[in-house]
């Protein structure tokens, strides 16, 4: 955690039942309905407003024609009918009238002609007012009812604890950083400790990230018992209560580590060699004891003070024919390199000094805190490791899980024999590597499996095809056409006949006339949105989504149970102090769906429900008549118009 001291008053909510690697995150927005009105619409301008704009385009004319003609003959019925006065001045009069018609008759024509021609965009202006205010009002309103949704699911859990399967057996953490480790140990570590009561870690990493746990562990009144390596190696029961036969296998082993099938006589060799010098050593086989009777053997000169003289002289005379001590020489040389350093990482403690046991009730923590690479370093991690495996095959008990941090330098060999005794025994293996390479690419996956951050791309890509792929249907192609088209045309046609038949004095003449005029006006719009979709077989986590995961994040990956899971898990402890946190799972809670947003928001059918307060009906700067009227009937109850 971030500040300890701060810190302390959640520590009850770390140091709680259920082994979890953090936590999933659920936001409690997804359970708000959504809105279920549709959003208003612009509703096109009516088919018959264009076409008077188109008629009135093409009769402007004829009709301006029509009032000038009517002028004319007004002024020549006036002129006929003698109703005014002789005289230039009546004569004056008379044009006027007629030119008075003629002009009023034009103008009032042209603007009602002009007038139908401005309609649609009247229309238009008179549409988007009415759409505006709409859209004020269905704002208003999601608003209102979004407030409501939002105050109702305000005590839902966001929080909720990530808890391995109960069947689990071995949990491997890929990846990370320090801060990362140190925070997954402190979370799950905690969890383990009040679970079962005991937990044992070796701390490989060189960077001391049980720090957080152990401080927590002793503000709960946990019984912690941290041993450093190497300093205080011979502190603890690892080596010393190995009998001779299991010191010669975690010897052996850790000098040979993963070699290759073909050095498998160098190993048989040396097996016989140590095994030859602890059957004459007796009871008291130790490994001060095993090199000072290595260096005998190779004449090596010194006193040896851990040999008695008849032991010396056992060894020098009776153990080995020269013979086979030439022929060996070089695997006396390996082996005395190899133990020579172990003087002095393994001295021996105060004789006052209590021996730590691993497996007992409370926190152990064996601590390697030197970071360096070397061979001795080395040669003691493949050493501890060993004494573990022949602790947990002693038929003492071993309580609560075992937990190494930094596990990558191990070969995967021994891991596997590790995980099948933990099996055996019953005890939950934690292990923890920094890099997906080598021995972890090997031994990753017998269960549970986290991937926290692998900013190596490589690394990356094999956890990508850890995880595997599936078949998804995705999005591959869209499509948008929009077309119209408009069409006017007109026509006039004029007749005329002249017909004259009979006798002279019986004569007839009919005149015939015909005038025919043709109107077309068409408008037509066309759209299509087509979209198409394609079954792809891709990563379920892409490799990029690994390589940019959060210090505190991690995928857990859990294979066995007849379906992949895969689930995102934090695992920052000071989420604890967050609102709506649970030490246990989320509920499980369906989604709504939105015939429920629907029955949700009217609570009778026709009325507003009561979680929208305020006037049902907006405010318009206009009137509704029945065609304004029919978007709403069609979308909007009775209630909300």
């Amino acid at each position: 955690m971030s500040d300890s001291t701060d810190g302390s008053r959640y520590l009850d909510f770390l140091h709680v039942e259920g082994e979890r690697l953090g936590w999933i995150f659920r936001d409690r927005n997804l359970y708000c309905y959504d809105f279920p009105l549709p959003y208003p619409t612009l509703e096109p301008v009516r088919d018959e407003v264009f076409f008077d704009a188109a008629t009135a385009k093409v009769d402007k004319w004829r009709r301006m024609r029509r009032w000038v003609g009517i002028g004319f003959g007004v002024t020549v019925v006036l002129l006929c009918l003698g109703l005014v006065g002789k005289g230039p001045t009546n004569l004056i009069v008379i044009l006027g009238i007629g030119l008075l018609v003629m002009v009023g008759g034009a103008w009032l024509s042209w603007s009602n002609s002009r007038a139908m021609e401005e309609g649609p965009a009247r229309e238009r202006e008179r549409q988007l007012r009415r759409y505006e205010a709409l859209c004020a009002w269905w704002e208003e309103r999601r608003e209102q009812f979004d407030a409501a949704e939002r105050e109702r699911v305000s005590g839902y859990l966001e929080w909720g604890a990530a808890l391995l399967p109960p069947s689990t057996r071995r949990v491997d953490i890929v990846g990370g950083s320090v801060w990362g480790w140190e925070a997954l140990l402190t979370v799950m570590g905690a969890s383990m400790l009040r679970t079962r009561g005991a937990m044992t870690l070796v701390d490989f990493s060189g960077e001391a990230v049980c720090h957080e746990l152990v401080w927590l562990a002793r503000a709960v009144s946990v019984d912690v018992t941290a041993v450093r390596l190497p300093d205080r190696m011979g502190e603890t029961t690892l080596l010393s209560g190995i009998d001779g036969r299991g010191l010669v296998d975690s010897l052996v082993e850790a000098m040979h580590g993963d070699a290759p099938a073909g050095r498998r006589a160098d190993r048989a060799q040396d097996d016989r060699i140590l095994s030859t010098v602890c059957r004459a050593l007796g009871e008291d086989v130790t490994i001060h004891r095993i090199a000072a009777a290595i260096s005998v053997l190779l004449d090596e000169p010194g006193d040896f003070p851990e040999l008695s003289g008849a032991e010396r002289e056992h060894i020098t005379d009776s153990l080995f024919s020269d013979e086979f001590r030439r022929q060996v020489h070089p695997n006396l040389r390996r082996i005395e390199s190899h133990l020579y350093p172990l003087r002095e990482l393994l001295a021996a403690p105060d004789p006052g000094h209590p021996r730590h046991d691993l497996g007992q009730p409370g926190l152990t923590c064996l601590v390697y805190e030197n970071a360096a690479h070397n061979v001795r370093e080395e040669l003691l991690k493949d050493l501890v490791f060993q004494g573990l495996i022949q602790r947990l095959t002693s038929p003492e008990p071993f309580a609560g899980p075992l937990v190494i941090a930094g596990a990558d330098d191990l070969s995967h060999r021994h891991i596997e024999r590790l995980t099948d005794l933990c099996v055996r025994r019953g005890v939950r293996l934690v292990l923890m590597f920094r890099h997906l390479r080598d021995s972890a690419v090997r031994a990753v996956g017998a269960d549970v499996v986290a991937f926290m951050r692998l900013s190596n791309h490589e690394e990356a890509a094999r956890a990508a095809d850890f995880i595997g792929r599936q078949h998804t249907v995705v999005l591959s192609q869209l499509t948008r056409t929009l077309g119209g088209s408009q069409t006017h045309s007109q026509g006039n046609s004029l007749g005329f006949s002249d017909q004259t038949s009979g006798a002279l004095w019986q004569k007839r003449t009919s005149v015939g006339r015909s005038w025919t005029h043709t109107r077309t006006v068409a408008d037509s719009l066309n759209w299509n949105d087509s979209h198409s979709e394609q079954r792809v077989y891709e990563y379920v986590v892409e490799p990029r989504t690994l390589q940019d995961l959060p210090d505190y994040a991690l995928i857990e990956v859990t294979q066995g149970t007849g379906s992949l899971s895969v689930r995102s898990v934090e695992c920052n402890p000071d989420i604890v102090s967050l609102p709506r946190v649970t030490t246990g799972p989320l509920p499980d809670l369906p989604l709504p769906d939105r015939a429920e947003a629907a029955a949700h928001l009217f609570d009778e059918p026709g009325t507003p429900s009561r979680n929208l307060p305020g006037q049902p009906r907006p405010d318009h700067d206009y009137d509704y008549d029945d065609g304004e009227s029919e978007w709403a009937e069609e979308h909007y109850p009775e209630g909300w118009r």
